[in-house]
C-alpha cells in the first residue's frame, strides 16, 4: 500500500503540473475567466447539489431493495461524505466509508454493497451510450467524426448489454478487473429481477447525466460568452463520466481535466477552453464538496454512535 501511495502523489502532482505548465504557456486563457460571475457560480453550485441528490435517491433505492430504509440525513449526506472521501483518502476511500457506515449501522453487507454498486455503473454507463448516441444522431453531421464517436457509444451499449444478459457465471481471474466485472454481475442479476426498481434507477441516471451536462453547458457559455450548442457540450460531459474508471488521483483529479481537455479539442470547442471549464467546475465542486462534506460527516458519525449506544443499552 506504501507503494501505491507514492505512486498516487506523484501522478498527482504529475498532473497539477502539467495542468499548470499548459495554462503558463496559454496565458491569455485566463482572459475568459473575467466573463465567470457570481450567478453562473450559484447556478452551478445548485446543479452540483441537485446531482448530489439524485445520487443520493439511487442509494435510497438500492438501499430500500434490501429493506434498508434511509432517512433524509443518510440517503442526503452519503453522496457528500463519498465525495469527500474520494479526495482525503486515496483509491476511492469515500466508497469504502460510504460501505462501512451501511455495514455498521444498517447491517448491509459489504460483498452485497459493491455487487449492486458495479451493477449501477452498468446502468450508467449503459444509458450513457444511449444519450451519447441519440446526442449525436441530432448534433453532429455524417462525417469520420460522426462514426467514429457513434461506434464507440454502441460499443458501450452492445458490451453492457453483452454482460447484462450473461448468467450466474464467474469470469476467470483474479485481478481487479474480473473482480469487478463478476461483482457487477452478481449485482445485476439481483436488480434486473425488479423491473420497477431498474426503471427507478435508469431514471435517477438520466437525471444525473443532463445535470452533468448542463453544468458543463453553463461552465462553458459562461467562459466563452457566446452561444454553445447544448448537444456538443452535452458529448463532452459524456467522455468526461468515462473517466471514473480511471480511479488513481483523488477525486480523480487531473484525470477528468485530462479527458475533457481531450474531448473538447477533438469536438472542436477548444482544448483550453475544455480545460478552464473543467477547472471551474471542479472549483465549484471542492467548494460545496467540503463545505457540506464535513457537516454530514459529524452528522452522520453521531447517527452511528447513537445507534451503537441504543445497541448496547438493548443488550444490558
Amino acid at each position: 500500500m506504501g507503494n501505491r501511495r507514492v505512486w498516487l502523489i506523484i501522478t498527482t502532482v504529475a498532473f497539477i503540473a502539467l495542468i499548470s505548465v499548459y495554462i503558463n504557456f496559454q496565458r491569455d486563457l485566463l482572459e475568459y475567466l473575467k466573463n465567470v460571475n457570481f450567478t453562473i457560480l450559484a447556478y452551478l453550485m445548485i446543479i452540483a447539489i441537485l446531482f448530489q441528490i439524485t445520487t443520493g435517491l439511487i442509494l435510497r433505492e438500492v438501499a430500500s431493495k434490501f429493506n434498508i430504509i434511509l432517512n433524509l440525513k443518510e440517503w442526503l449526506g452519503l453522496p457528500f461524505v463519498t465525495a469527500m472521501g474520494n479526495y482525503v483518502t486515496p483509491f476511492s476511500g469515500g466508497m469504502i466509508a460510504r460501505a462501512s457506515y451501511l455495514k455498521y449501522r444498517h447491517r448491509f453487507p459489504y460483498a452485497q454493497f459493491v455487487s449492486v454498486l458495479g451493477a449501477s455503473y452498468l446502468v450508467y454507463f449503459w444509458v450513457a451510450g444511449i444519450a451519447g448516441a441519440i446526442t449525436l444522431m441530432l448534433t453532429l453531421e455524417r462525417s469520420q467524426l460522426y462514426w467514429e464517436l457513434i461506434l464507440f457509444f454502441l460499443a458501450v451499449m452492445v458490451i453492457i448489454s453483452f454482460f447484462s444478459m450473461l448468467p450466474g457465471i464467474k469470469i476467470p481471474g483474479s485481478n481487479w478487473l474480473t473482480v469487478s466485472l463478476n461483482n457487477a454481475i452478481d449485482g445485476w442479476i439481483f436488480i434486473k429481477r425488479d423491473p420497477l426498481l431498474l426503471g427507478k434507477l435508469a431514471i435517477y441516471t438520466l437525471a444525473n447525466i443532463l445535470l452533468n451536462g448542463l453544468s458543463f453547458w453553463l461552465a462553458f457559455v459562461a467562459l466563452a460568452d457566446f452561444s454553445l450548442s447544448f448537444g456538443i457540450i452535452f458529448l463532452i460531459s459524456l467522455f468526461s463520466s468515462f473517466s471514473i474508471l480511471l480511479k488513481i488521483t483523488p477525486g480523480n483529479l487531473g484525470i477528468s481535466e485530462a479527458v475533457i481537455t481531450l474531448s473538447s479539442g477533438i469536438l472542436g470547442v477548444g482544448a483550453g477552453l475544455g480545460l478552464l471549464a473543467a477547472l471551474v467546475i471542479r472549483a465549484v465542486s471542492l467548494i460545496l464538496i467540503f463545505t457540506l462534506g464535513p457537516v454530514f460527516s459529524f452528522l452522520l458519525a453521531r447517527e452511528l454512535t447513537a445507534h451503537h449506544s441504543r445497541d448496547k443499552s438493548e443488550a444490558v
